[in-house]
C-alpha cells in the first residue's frame, strides 16, 4: 500500500485540476483583415486584391435589363454588337453601345451558344435541339438538325466547319461549312457534351459532365482523356496565352445550403419540362429542362460537407495539365483570359475574382448586382458580364470608380452585447473619405425589425458605435476618392453568462487522486503495513468511478479520512472560472465554507475536522475574476447527504464462560457498537498470529450493532484480540484477558 500525508493530499488535490481558458475582463473584438475575412462581406464596386486589403474597383453599370431570366451566352461581332442568347424566351439580343433590341425569337425555350459563321450567326436552340444561320437582316434557316435533345455548345474552325456538341447522348458532330451531312466525330458516356473549343490545327477539346471529363479528339485519329478529375461537369474551355489553354470543371450541385438546388440528374431520354422559376447550374443548364447536367450523388454529398466547388486547369502547350486554382467559395461558371495573363472568373452572388501568378493569388474585383454571372464578354477596355436571376447585362469598366460601399457579414455575439468602439487602419490620401455607419439587431438575418444604419460618432477623435445593445451587428462602409483599408477592428462587450456546473461527484470515502503531474511519486514505506483492512480498502478504491468530463486526476489511492469532491464546470463565454466548497450538516441551514478561489474542479476534504454527522456538499462556480462586480454571475451545484464518521466502533465483552461438568464449551460473548456506520467486519486473532473472520449471531453483519459468540476452543492458547471496522475505514481493537 501507498501511504501519504495528509499535507501532501490536500496538495495534491488542489493542483489535480482542468485549467479553463482565461478570458481577461473586457470586451470582444471583432477583426478584418486577411482577404479571406474580407471576402465574407458584399461589396459594391469595391476590390479586395489579392493581398488582403480594400479598395475601390472598378465602375459597374447595368447596360440592360432583360424580362428573361436568364441570360446563357454572348458572342461578339466584328462591328462591336454582341449577341446575347436567352432563357426562358428562346431569343438572342443585339447590344449596339448601350441599347438592346431582340435580333432573332426562335420557339424553342433556351439558346445556349452562339458563334460566327461567315456573315451570319449561328444559334443552336433547346430542348428541341437545332442550329441555326441568321444573317444580318434577322432571317434564320435550320444549319444542323441533330437527332439529340439539346446543343450545349458550337465551335468554328478556320475552315469555317462547325462542330456541334449534343445532349441526351452526348456526341460531337462536325457539320460542313455549307451544311449538309454531318460526321460524328465523338461519342461519349456521358449524356452531355457541355464544352468544346477547336485549335488552329483542327484538333478540338471535348468537355463532357457526369463523369466531368476533357478530352483531345485529333482531326484524324481517335480521342485521348486528358482529365478524369473529381468535378462533375467541363463548364468551359477558352484559349489563352503562349499555347496554353484554360479549362473550367465544376460540380454544380455542390452549391452552398443557400444556394439553390440543382436540377434532377440527366437521363438518356429526357423529357422536358417548364417553370417560371429558374436556377442557373451552369453554362447551358437550365432547370426548365430535366437533362441538365447534374452532379453525382457522391459529388454533392462531398461538397455539402465543404469540398472544394470547381477548379480551373492549365493545359499546357506539352498536352500537360496541372491544377491552378480551387474554387471554395462561389460556384464559378465561366472564366477569361485577358491580354496581361490575368485569368477573369465569373461566379455566384454577382462575384468576379482575378487570377494571376504562380502560385496562384486571387482578388475579387467586383461583386455586380447580378445572382450568377454565366459569361465574360470583352468590350474594348471593358468587360460585359451576363447575369441570371434576374437577367441582366452588366459592365465592368477598366478604371476605378469614384465612390464604393462595402458591407461586412453579420457579426453575432452570440448573446446580448454592448458595442463599443471602431478603428481602421489604411491610408486616406488627400481628398478621399472613409465613412462608417453600423447596425445591430436581434434576428441572424436583417430585417425590418432591425435599427436602422446609424454612422459611427467621432468622440474627440475616437470612432464610436451608436447602434443599440443587440446580439447581432453589421457595420458598412462607404469610400471615395483612393483610400485603402486594410484592417477593421470593432469591439463589444457581450452580456454576461452565467456558469454551469453540469455534475457533482461525491467519491466513495477514503477515496483521493494523486496528483496528476507530480515529480516524483510518494514513497512506499518498507515494512509498513496498512492497518486498514484490504477488502474495505479495495472495494473503495474499485468505487470510485470518475465521470467522462471530470477533471483529469492522478492514481487513485485510499486515505482515511478523506471526502474527494469532483465537478465538471463550463462558461458559455470561456470565462476564468474559480470555485468555492461548503457543507451543510443535515438539520441545519448554515453553510460551512471549506475551500474558496479553487482553480480546479477536484477537492479533498479531511472530514477529522468537522463532527461526525450527514452532510450535504454544494460548489459554486463564479466568473468574478473576468468581469466587473456588478456584471459577475455564478452557479451552483449540490449534492448529498455523505456520512462523516470518524468515530471507531466500540467493543464491549458480554461475557467470557467457562464450560460446566455437563461438558459445555467455554464460549466469547461480546458485542460491538458503531454510532455512525454499518459494521463491514469484526476479527479474531488466532493463537497461531493469523486473523480470522468472526460472524454475529444473526448470521448478517449489516447493523450498528451486532452480537458474536465465539468458542474459546477455536482460538487457541493466548490472549484474544478483537478488531472492528465499520463501513468508514474506522478501527477498533480490544485485547480480552481469558484469565479473569
Amino acid at each position: 500500500m501507498t501511504h501519504v500525508s495528509r499535507l501532501f493530499l490536500t496538495l495534491a488535490a488542489a493542483a489535480a485540476v482542468v485549467t479553463l481558458p482565461v478570458r481577461a475582463a473586457g470586451p470582444s473584438r471583432w477583426e478584418i483583415s486577411s482577404t479571406e475575412q474580407w471576402m465574407a462581406g458584399r461589396g459594391e464596386q469595391v476590390a479586395i486584391t489579392r493581398d488582403g486589403r480594400l479598395t475601390l474597383g472598378p465602375t459597374v453599370r447595368v447596360v440592360h435589363d432583360d424580362p428573361s431570366p436568364a441570360l446563357w451566352t454572348a458572342v461578339p461581332a466584328p462591328d462591336g454588337t454582341v449577341y446575347v442568347g436567352s432563357g426562358n424566351d428562346g431569343q438572342v439580343l443585339a447590344l449596339s453601345g448601350d441599347t438592346a433590341r431582340v435580333f432573332w425569337d426562335s420557339d424553342d425555350l433556351q439558346v445556349h451558344a452562339l458563334a460566327w459563321h461567315g456573315d451570319a450567326l449561328l444559334a443552336a436552340t433547346s430542348p428541341d435541339g437545332k442550329v441555326y444561320r441568321i444573317t444580318a437582316n434577322g432571317t434564320a434557316t435550320v444549319f444542323f438538325d441533330p437527332e439529340e435533345t439539346y446543343v450545349w455548345a458550337l465551335a468554328v474552325d478556320k475552315e469555317q466547319q462547325v462542330y456541334v456538341a449534343t445532349g441526351g447522348k452526348g456526341r460531337v458532330y462536325r457539320v460542313p461549312r455549307s451544311g449538309g451531312a454531318p460526321t460524328k466525330v465523338f461519342e461519349s458516356a456521358a449524356a452531355n457534351v457541355t464544352a468544346l473549343s477547336v485549335s488552329d490545327n483542327g484538333d478540338l477539346l471535348v468537355g463532357t459532365d457526369s463523369p466531368g471529363r476533357l478530352y483531345r479528339v485529333p482531326a484524324a485519329g481517335k480521342a485521348f482523356a486528358l482529365l478524369d478529375g473529381p468535378f462533375t461537369q467541363v463548364q468551359a474551355i477558352r484559349p489563352g496565352a503562349n499555347g496554353a489553354t484554360w479549362i473550367l470543371a465544376v460540380s454544380p450541385g455542390a452549391a452552398p445550403a443557400s444556394s439553390p438546388a440543382a436540377p434532377p440528374a440527366a437521363s438518356s431520354t429526357p423529357t422536358a419540362s417548364v417553370s417560371t422559376e429558374v436556377t442557373v447550374i451552369a453554362i447551358g443548364d437550365a432547370t426548365t429542362v430535366s437533362a441538365a447536367p447534374a452532379a453525382s450523388t457522391a459529388t454533392a454529398a462531398a461538397s455539402a460537407g465543404g469540398a472544394t466547388r470547381g477548379a480551373v486547369y492549365r493545359l499546357g502547350a506539352n498536352g500537360l495539365l496541372d491544377t491552378y486554382w480551387e474554387a471554395t467559395g462561389e460556384l464559378p461558371f465561366d472564366l477569361h483570359a485577358t491580354a496581361s495573363g490575368q485569368l477573369l472568373i465569373a461566379a455566384d452572388n454577382g462575384v468576379v475574382y482575378a487570377l494571376d501568378g504562380d502560385p496562384v493569388r486571387t482578388a475579387r474585383i467586383a461583386q455586380v448586382p447580378g445572382r450568377q454571372l454565366t459569361r465574360i464578354v470583352p468590350r474594348g477596355d471593358r468587360y460585359l458580364l451576363l447575369a441570371s436571376n434576374p437577367g441582366k447585362i452588366i459592365e465592368l469598366a477598366g478604371t476605378a470608380a469614384a465612390t464604393g460601399t462595402y458591407t461586412s457579414e453579420v457579426k453575432d455575439a452570440t448573446t446580448g452585447a454592448t458595442w463599443g468602439l471602431l478603428r481602421w487602419e489604411g491610408t486616406q490620401p488627400a481628398g478621399s473619405t472613409v465613412t462608417f455607419s453600423t447596425r445591430s439587431g436581434n434576428t441572424s438575418t436583417p430585417d425590418d425589425t432591425w435599427a436602422d444604419w446609424t454612422g459611427v460618432r467621432d468622440d474627440e477623435g475616437v470612432q464610436r458605435i451608436a447602434s443599440p445593445p443587440a446580439r447581432y451587428l453589421q457595420w458598412k462602409v462607404t469610400m471615395a476618392g483612393t483610400p485603402i483599408l486594410d484592417h477593421v477592428t470593432l469591439t463589444y462587450l457581450p452580456r454576461n453568462q452565467r456558469p454551469k456546473l453540469t455534475s457533482l461527484t461525491i467519491h466513495p470515502p477514503g477515496v483521493v487522486f494523486q496528483q496528476p503531474y507530480a515529480t516524483q511519486e510518494p514513497p512506499d514505506l518498507a515494512g509498513y503495513l496498512s492497518t486498514t483492512p484490504a477488502p474495505a480498502r479495495d472495494q473503495a478504491i474499485a468505487a470510485a468511478t470518475p465521470t467522462a468530463t471530470a477533471a483529469a486526476v492522478g492514481r487513485r489511492l485510499f486515505q482515511k479520512g478523506f471526502q474527494t469532491f469532483q465537478w465538471d464546470a463550463s462558461d458559455p463565454d470561456k470565462d476564468d472560472l474559480r470555485y468555492q466548497v461548503a457543507v451543510r450538516r443535515v438539520g441545519t441551514d448554515d453553510w460551512r465554507v471549506l475551500a474558496r478561489d479553487l482553480v480546479g474542479a477536484v477537492y479533498a476534504w479531511d472530514t477529522s475536522l468537522l463532527p461526525d454527522g450527514r452532510y450535504m456538499v454544494r460548489v459554486v462556480a463564479g466568473d468574478h475574476r473576468a468581469n466587473p462586480v456588478a456584471s459577475a454571475l455564478q452557479g451552483e451545484r449540490e449534492a448529498g447527504p455523505l456520512t462523516v464518521d470518524n468515530t471507531p466502533p466500540s467493543i464491549r465483552v458480554r461475557e467470557a464462560t467457562t464450560g460446566t461438568a455437563r461438558g459445555a464449551a467455554d464460549v466469547l460473548r461480546f458485542e460491538v457498537t458503531d454510532a455512525a456506520s454499518t459494521l463491514d467486519r469484526v476479527d479474531v486473532l488466532l493463537g497461531s498470529g493469523q486473523w480470522r473472520p468472526v460472524f454475529p449471531e444473526d448470521g448478517a453483519l449489516d447493523g450498528l450493532r451486532e452480537r458474536f459468540s465465539v468458542p474459546t476452543a477455536d482460538l487457541g492458547e493466548g490472549p484474544v484480540v478483537l478488531r472492528a471496522t465499520d463501513s468508514l475505514a474506522n478501527l477498533a481493537t480490544l485485547e480480552v484477558d481469558r484469565r479473569k
